[in-house]
Parts: structure tokens; sequence; C-alpha cells
């Protein structure tokens, strides 16, 4: 049909009628009319003899027209034209014969002037498919056979531009669109000049609606089982599968068993883009349960949505961090309380220190950070006897704090200990020998 109606306008445009002493050619514009148009014919007759001819009339049949008839038109001279314009409507759709009677004083020539009107352009098509719930930029195609001025193209439902200005074309332009689908069925209003004919006509396109993929969450827990207080790296990887990009994401993560860190954003992913994300995860309780991601996000439009992914994880009734080899030493009247401070998880123990409390009486003993696999050992003199308890306190990677504690028995003596001091024993023999000799020496002196 299209091909039909380019043809029939190239014949329309180089139609050319020879009478004798005068050749007639027209212009039809619009050369295609909408039920209701308004054609404009411009009707040519030259002379191309050496002598005047004499028009004495020029007669419109077969359609309405304006004017329908001219007469007393007058003399052509030799070599010179005469125009003239009037006005055909286009009534039916189809082909209609439209007759031009020029009068001479000669002889009567007739003009056939063929009328096309035709409901079926523009055209409007949308080749791509679409998808529900989504936000689609779609190119849609508007297509004529003849030139259309001041073309706009509404959409008649919730759209981004609401209206294109397409402008003036022939043959076919394209325009773009946004909006979310929810029919497989689309309704649109042209508007546009066809010559100096105004229009709005409507066209409804049916397309390909598809279910699109979403937005995705892939989870990495390196293990499975945890210790209390220990801290594991998760791995997210966020990827958009949807066909728009995706605004204000926001990705963050719960448990009832422990603490996570985040949330963490992202200011948009393009359609196809993806995200590497690190989270880390503490429990502070023993158990099984659940950790449970969530992602909130807006589509281009601002609508918002969400989605989870869950993970499976088994906390035992352990801490990471372990308080052995307790012993309790004594040096004279003055007692210790050593041990080992042992890390059994799979992450760093921050600022560990030992308290040892015992009669309101506290001592401190700073260890420091504990690599994972690895121990440290403590000393803390203690000023009291009976039960010490014996506390560990540190923190993990994510700033929480954690501590266990033990109590060890410090005995103190039971009687009260004498001890001899030999000391005096030496001095009195001393003391009784000395005397002795004095004795002696006097004795002696006086028997001689």
């Amino acid at each position: 049909m299209r091909k039909s109606l380019l043809i029939l306008i190239l014949l329309i445009a180089v139609e050319v009628s020879n009478a004798e002493g005068v050749s007639v050619s027209y212009q039809v514009s619009p050369q295609i009319l909408l039920p209701g148009d308004y054609a404009d014919v411009t009707l040519i007759l030259k002379n191309p003899s050496t002598s005047d001819v004499k028009v004495n009339s020029i007669v419109v049949s077969g359609a309405r027209a304006e004017p329908s008839a001219i007469y007393s038109v007058g003399t052509i001279p030799a070599g010179g034209s005469y125009t003239m314009t009037f006005s055909v409507k286009g009534e039916e759709i189809g082909r209609k014969n439209v007759q031009v009677e020029i009068s001479t004083e000669n002889e009567t020539v007739t003009q056939n002037i063929m009328i096309v009107v035709d409901d079926s352009f523009p055209s409007l098509t949308i080749t791509s498919p679409l998808y529900m719930g989504v936000v689609n930029e779609v190119v849609f195609y508007v297509s004529s056979p003849v030139e259309l001025r001041d073309v706009k193209v509404e959409a008649l439902f919730d759209a981004v531009p609401e209206t294109v200005y397409i402008g003036d074309f022939s043959g076919g332009k394209e325009g773009k669109i946004k909006f979310i689908p929810d029919s497989d069925r689309l309704r649109f209003r042209l508007s546009f000049y066809n010559g100096k004919n105004y229009h709005e006509v409507e066209r409804e396109v049916k397309v390909r609606l598809l279910i699109p993929q979403n937005v995705v969450l892939n989870l990495t827990l390196p293990y499975k089982t945890l210790f209390i207080g220990d801290v594991i790296p998760i791995q997210v990887e966020i990827t958009n599968l949807r066909t728009d990009t995706v605004y204000d994401i926001k990705i963050s993560a719960e448990s009832p068993l422990g603490s996570l860190s985040g949330p963490l954003s992202i200011a948009k992913l393009e359609s196809g883009e993806g995200r590497n994300l690190n989270f880390k995860f503490s429990p502070s309780k023993a158990g099984e349960g659940e950790i449970v991601f969530r992602v909130e996000c807006k589509d281009e439009f601002g609508n918002e949505f969400s989605l989870e992914r869950k993970s499976t994880i088994e906390v035992l009734e352990s801490y990471a961090v372990m308080l052995t080899n307790l012993n309790v030493a004594r040096e004279g009247l003055k007692y210790s309380i050593s041990g080992d401070v042992s890390n059994i998880g799979r992450s760093m123990v921050y600022n560990a220190y030992a308290v040892a409390e015992c009669e309101g009486i506290r001592a401190d003993y700073f260890i420091g950070n504990i690599d994972p696999s690895d121990f440290e050992s403590f000393e803390i003199p203690v000023e009291c006897t009976g039960n010490v308890k014996v506390t560990v306190k540190w923190s993990n990677e994510i700033g929480e704090s954690f501590a266990i504690s033990e109590t060890v028995e410090v005995k103190g003596k039971t009687q009260v200990e004498v001890e001899e001091n030999p000391l005096p024993t030496y001095i009195s023999i001393a003391v009784a020998v000395a005397v002795l000799a004095i004795v002696g020496f006097i004795i002696y002196r006086q028997r001689k």
C-alpha cells in the first residue's frame, strides 16, 4: 500500500497535459489527504506557441472545490503562462478523480487530477520488547508517506516526557520516552499538520511484554561455624540485572546472633553493573540462626523496592578467647597469678588485658593484640588471699567488647609461724668462752 502511494505521488507530481496552443500542469499539496482535509491544487497553463491563446473558462468537477469555476479568464500571450489555485476537499477514503475543463477559443481540454484520501497514516511502531515493572527507555518510530509538520506525540499513560516534539518530517522519525509498562497495549495521541490541515489522531500499539530480572545478591561466607566474639568477613556481590538504572542503594544486614558492620551505600548501578562489598559479622551468643541481608533502592522515577537474601550460621558455646594455665605462685609473703590468653578464633584480638579482683582490691595487666591461633602470657601480683576473680577483656575488629572470667583460690597462712634465730646462742657461747679464758688467766697469775 505504501509503495503504491509513493508511485502515485510521483505520477501526480509530473502530470502534464498538452492541448493545442496551451499546456497544462498541476501540483497537489498535500499529496495525500486524511478524511476532511483540503488539498491546494495549483493549475499552470502555458502558451508555448507564437500566438496568443484566449481562455474562456476553467471549471472543476468531481469533488467539492473552491472556487469551482472561473469565467472570462483572459488571454495568455505567446510564451506566457497563467496560474490558478483552488482547494479540493477529501471526503471519502480512496481515490477521487477531479476533472478540470479548460475552455479556449479553439477547443476544450480536460485535465484529470487524482485526489487520494487515506486514514492509515501516520503510523507509530515500537519494535523492541518491553519489561514489566521496570523503567523502560522506549524508542518509537512515526512514519508517513507525505511531509507532516509540527508533529507531537503524546503518551496516553504515565511516561517521561509525556509529550515528545518531533517537528517536521517526511518518511519517518524517531522519538524516546521512559515509562514502567503494566500492559501490552499502549495508546498514543499524534497531533500534526498535513498541509494546512490540523489533526489529532490516536494510535494503539501492541508490544511484547517480558518479565525482567531484578537486582540480585550473592553471599560468600568463608565459615559456617563460629566462636562467640570472633569476626568473619562476608563478601556480598550486588548486580543490577534489570534493564534500567537503580539509585540510592542501601545494603544492610542483621542477625539475632550478633552484630554486623554497615550499612553500606551505592549511589547508582547501571543496567548490568555490579559491585563487591565486604561486611563483618561478630557473634555475641550461641545458637543456630540466620544472617539477613536487605537491599533497598529506587528506580529512575523514585519508586522504592527492596529484596532480601539469607544465610544460615551456627555459633558454638565457646568464646574466641580462652583463659588457660592459671597458676598461683608465692614468693615470701607475696602472691602472683599467671596464665595464658589464647586466641582460637579467626580474627585479631585487640587491646586484651587481664584483671585480678579480690576483697575490693584490683590489679591489671595489659596484654595487647593477639594474632589468630596465638597466645600471650600474663602475671599479676595480688595482695589478698581467698578467691580471686581473674577476668580477660578484649575488643574485636568491629569494636565489639567481650570478657571471660575464672576464679582461683589463693591460700594464706593458717597460724603464726615463729622462726628461731641461732645468733644469740653463738654470742652466749663466745661470751662464756671469753669469761672462762679470763678466769683461767687470773688463777694462773695467782699461782705464780
